[in-house]
């Protein structure tokens, strides 16, 4: 028998994807290859963490609507927090120049304040429609539903989608985009591997192919997004066909060779994809400062490898700082007893 994985640790494994997307570490070495690491494997990372999510939160959500409810609530917070952290960043980036409250409100509530927030908004949106939808409509169709939404998210970035379109359905996409930025978001992307996180929950099915299936579908994904990029037909490369049965099978897999989560490890791995940005900026500012532009800065394979390792530790220590504190409450409120 295989020694089991926590499934937290392929969370943790995939924030570091996370981190690649937004730095591109190859882009000198191969721009082929840097494709690869970012635009394709790196697309499983984001529906990882929605499937996780869906295999635990919904699960007990649909029992109970207040798990929902105080679910809703942390991630609020957290997204709030982060809103506030990163207005200096924003500040530095010259986002707020021009001032434009229409926009401001729909990155608050669809896009997200900086690139990599949108996560929180459509995480939450994401959620409510697919409890909803489950309540309402059973799992089944909600899953049509979500691959519908999906399919229409992924023809909406497409430059070829949008392009091969005419009338009344060219006037909705054009009404879409008026709303939203891209269509990765809580209506088009989140719902259906929320959806199959929970059905990966409650089937009593095991497939012992799911290796095989999983490796056969990124070779087909890997095919699909080179000749996307190659026609140049995407807006937006977060959005693939083969992505959705990847993801059923490459879920299932680990789910199979895992055990129950731990909160420390997928708190570290939340830090790594709050804190990876805020990282970035501090090493570039420091490798200004000291004259190290050339290491730091102009070598992305050097800048990813101190922004992981700078990340990662100062996520370790938040979560041993974050351990102190409550135990010394717990010690004082054992005292006071």
């Amino acid at each position: 028998m295989s020694k089991k994985i926590n499934i937290d640790v392929w969370r943790f494994i995939v924030s570091f994807l996370i981190v690649a997307i937004h730095i591109s570490p190859f882009a000198e070495i191969s721009p082929e290859f840097n494709f690869f690491i970012t635009r394709i494997l790196g697309r499983i990372a984001v529906p990882l963490f929605l499937m996780i999510t869906g295999y635990y939160v919904l699960d007990k959500s649909l029992d109970n609507v207040e798990k929902l409810k105080d679910y809703t609530k942390k991630t609020l917070k957290m997204y709030l927090f982060c809103i506030i952290l990163y207005i200096p960043i924003n500040i530095y980036m010259g986002n707020f120049s021009n001032i434009d409250f229409i926009q401001i409100i729909k990155d608050i509530l669809i896009n997200g304040t900086l690139y990599h927030l949108w996560y929180f908004p459509a995480l939450i949106l994401g959620l409510w429609i697919t409890y909803y939808l489950i309540k309402k409509m059973g799992v089944k169709k909600t899953f049509l539903i979500a691959i519908f939404l999906y399919l229409i998210g992924l023809f909406g970035d497409s430059y070829y989608g949008i392009t091969a379109m005419n009338g009344i359905v060219i006037n909705v996409y054009n009404a879409i985009f008026k709303i939203c930025d891209y269509t990765r978001n809580g209506l088009f992307l989140v719902p259906i591997f929320l959806c199959m996180g929970y059905m990966a929950k409650i089937s009593k099915s095991k497939h012992t192919l799911n290796l095989y299936f999983s490796l056969i579908l990124f070779i087909c994904m890997t095919l699909e997004g080179m000749i996307l990029h190659h026609l140049n037909y995407q807006r937006h490369d977060s959005m693939y066909i083969f992505l959705i049965p990847l993801m059923y099978y490459l879920f299932n897999y680990l789910i199979e060779k895992s055990e129950s989560s731990d909160k420390k490890i997928r708190n570290i791995a939340t830090s790594i994809y709050i804190f990876h940005p805020l990282c970035i900026v501090a090493v570039r500012f420091m490798a200004g400062i000291i004259g190290l532009e050339k290491i730091f800065i102009k070598n992305n394979l050097i800048l990813y490898i101190t922004v992981c390792l700078g990340t990662l530790i100062f996520s370790i220590l938040i979560e041993r700082i974050k351990e102190v504190v409550i135990n010394e409450r717990k010690i004082k409120e054992q005292s006071m007893d």
